[in-house]
């Protein structure tokens, strides 16, 4: 297969005349893969060099002072190669776009100009959503998205959580008595990070360290690189290597037994928290209709006392029939005789006193009084 030219590769990042294994050659940076031409004129490239395995990328110090441009050692995980660029300034360049598109972020440990700090960030920009854009390209079928999601969960630490960088910071500071060591995702949204929470002179110090993936594995991307076959294996070398002294986060999940809402009370409007009970049975209660005045069953809702057998309740405001209200000591009444037998018994008739009025000790008549006497 022949090496594909220029036009069918992805945009150059970065280019120039550098020096691999002391062999002076055009080299351009496309995405994140170095590529090697024998002049800048050559539309076909002679080799070609992955930067997905990047471990480090350092200067040579033992060149001391007889070389003023210093050579660059780039570690992958299978090889080692060495880079010199042709000036102090372009050396700068190199490192800044070689570890933007490893890291995926501006390096700050360089000496760079405000313009070329500005290049490095579209630079990272475009490596992002070009890798997102390669990951949605060759993201496997469903069927085998299916089978293997059992897999990714079994291998998952318990450790990890689905947390920004600040998140999980914040994460360790609340609970330090449940771990001070968490795995997240990384920005990227290719390699994971490990965040842990030390306590040095009294003061809270965050530390992050980028865990990438391989093909046969995992790396921790420190000074040397440790390589293990799964996270949780990462994990543990790391806890083995801080000699133990950190460890995982494990929180403790625990669940509530009742149904808890926040409803605002009628008379007052302020929102307070309620428990809802866990009965099937409401609780039943009888309640007079406002219209018919019949008793009727009703149910309340969310109540856990269950509902009992009680017989239906007569109408309260119904009084029963009673039997008139006698007084044994009183005798009744004897009854009156009847015309035909017994005579009707006269009463005396009695006539009543002179109503006469009294002024100044005289009677006085009534107007229509006649005297007899002349």
């Amino acid at each position: 297969m022949s090496p594909a030219k220029k036009s069918s590769l992805p945009p150059s990042y970065f280019e120039g005349f550098i020096e691999k294994d002391g062999t002076k050659l055009w080299t351009c940076l496309r995405g994140n893969t170095l590529y090697f031409y024998k002049d800048s004129k050559n539309p076909t490239y002679t080799e070609k060099l992955e930067l997905g395995n990047f471990v480090s990328l350092t200067d040579n110090q033992t060149n001391g002072k007889n070389y003023r441009v210093p050579t660059m050692i780039l570690k992958l995980t299978d090889c080692n190669v060495k880079l010199k660029a042709t000036s102090l300034e372009t050396h700068e360049q190199w490192k800044g776009f070689i570890l933007s598109v490893t890291q995926l972020e501006v390096p700050r440990c360089l000496t760079l100009l405000p313009g070329q700090i500005h290049a490095l960030q579209d630079v990272v920009l475009q490596e992002t959503m070009r890798q997102n854009m390669l990951r949605q390209t060759l993201k496997p079928s469903d069927k085998e998205t299916e089978n293997d999601y059992e897999d990714v969960l079994n291998v998952m630490p318990k450790c990890f959580y689905q947390v920004s960088r600040t998140e999980a910071e914040n994460l360790l500071r609340r609970h330090p008595q449940c771990g001070n060591l968490l795995l997240r995702p990384s920005r990227d949204g290719i390699s994971n990070a490990i965040t842990t929470c030390l306590e040095h002179q009294g003061t809270t110090k965050m530390m992050h360290y980028r865990v990438k993936p391989s093909d046969d594995g995992f790396i921790l991307d420190v000074v040397p690189p440790i390589f293990r076959k799964s996270l949780q294996d990462i994990i543990d070398a790391f806890v083995e290597k801080t000699d133990k002294t950190t460890s995982p986060l494990i929180l403790d999940q625990s669940y509530e037994d009742t149904i808890s809402f926040v409803k605002a009370e009628k008379e007052s409007g302020e929102q307070v928290l309620q428990k809802a009970t866990g009965s099937s049975v409401p609780l039943g209660f009888v309640k007079a209709e406002k219209e018919s005045g019949e008793h009727v069953l009703q149910k309340a809702t969310g109540s856990s006392v269950p509902l009992e057998n009680k017989e239906p309740l007569k109408n309260k405001n119904k009084t029963p029939d009673k039997p008139p209200r006698t007084n044994p000591k009183v005798k009744p009444l004897p009854d009156l005789p009847k015309k035909n037998n017994q005579k009707a018994q006269t009463l005396p008739q009695i006539h009543p006193k002179s109503n006469f009025a009294q002024h100044g000790g005289f009677q006085t008549l009534p107007k229509n009084f006649t005297s007899n006497y002349n």
